[in-house]
């Protein structure tokens, strides 16, 4: 008997990141939204999960109802909430200075975040795909002054329907070469913040919850030493020979979503 056949069983919610498991760039992995659509007949929940920064939470509804993806209205969670949280509740007095998108900005914006660009008290990095070198070099100013800098998420690419794309991580990567400084805190996958965040959305246990994505150390990672189950699929980042270099082992892997699908309608029939 397929092992994965057992894992499958206990799950009662599936978290599932989106760039490289549900969709490549604007194109749709085969079988994702026939995925979605066999959950809720099988009495399994769904919620969708980004490290991807770069937008927010209304555009991810919007696109995935443009690409057919059924259950995503209400059911988008994002790095950006989980940061934004830790900011309300630890730092609500703090002034930003924020390299990111102008999406990102609008959920800043929206959650009474006061966003400066003088005299910040935190510098905060998004994957800013409208980054300007003034800006950049601006931000390395403050973070060499001692402003203390944060990641909105680690991810070092985003993958696209042609490859892959600097993220969040290697924009880091870059201010961290330049001023001797790392972020005093990542907030998307794998965070542990991101797990309190996802459980407290959803209601459920980690022991019911299972993180599906392609990228090894955020999708999957975001469930070790935990109680959650990690199901790694190959569509994106991650291949089976990324595990050892990692060391950062699934709990199943799966080619796509799609091998998900067919096996839960064995179990289900």
């Amino acid at each position: 008997m397929d092992p994965r056949i057992e894992i499958l069983k206990k799950i009662k919610c599936f978290v599932l990141d989106m760039d490289g498991t549900i969709y490549l760039g604007g194109k749709l992995i085969p079988g994702a939204d026939e995925f979605i659509r066999c959950l809720a007949p099988f009495g399994i929940d769904h919620y969708f999960y980004t490290n991807n920064s770069s937008k927010n939470v209304p555009f991810y509804e919007e696109k995935l109802r443009k690409m057919g993806v059924p259950g995503g209205d209400g059911r988008v969670m994002i790095s950006n909430a989980v940061i934004l949280r830790y900011l309300r509740k630890n730092l609500p007095d703090a002034r930003v200075f924020l390299l990111g998108t102008p999406y990102l900005r609008a959920d800043f914006e929206a959650a009474g975040v006061t966003l400066t660009e003088s005299d910040p008290t935190v510098v905060v990095v998004g994957f800013d795909t409208t980054l300007a070198y003034d800006r950049l070099a601006k931000a390395c100013s403050f973070i060499r002054k001692g402003v203390p800098v944060y990641g909105v998420n680690p991810d070092l690419n985003c993958p696209v329907e042609d490859g892959f794309i600097p993220d969040c991580g290697s924009i880091f990567a870059l201010i961290t070469t330049s001023t001797g400084v790392s972020p005093v805190e990542y907030f998307g996958k794998p965070s542990r913040r991101t797990l309190e965040y996802v459980l407290d959305v959803t209601g459920y246990k980690e022991e019911e919850v299972a993180f599906v994505g392609d990228r090894l150390y955020t999708d999957i990672a975001v469930a070790r030493g935990t109680k959650a189950q990690s199901l790694l699929v190959l569509s994106g980042e991650s291949t089976v020979e990324d595990i050892p270099k990692y060391g950062i082992t699934p709990t199943a892997v799966f080619s796509s979503v799609d091998e998900i699908r067919k096996i839960l309608c064995e179990i289900y029939k």
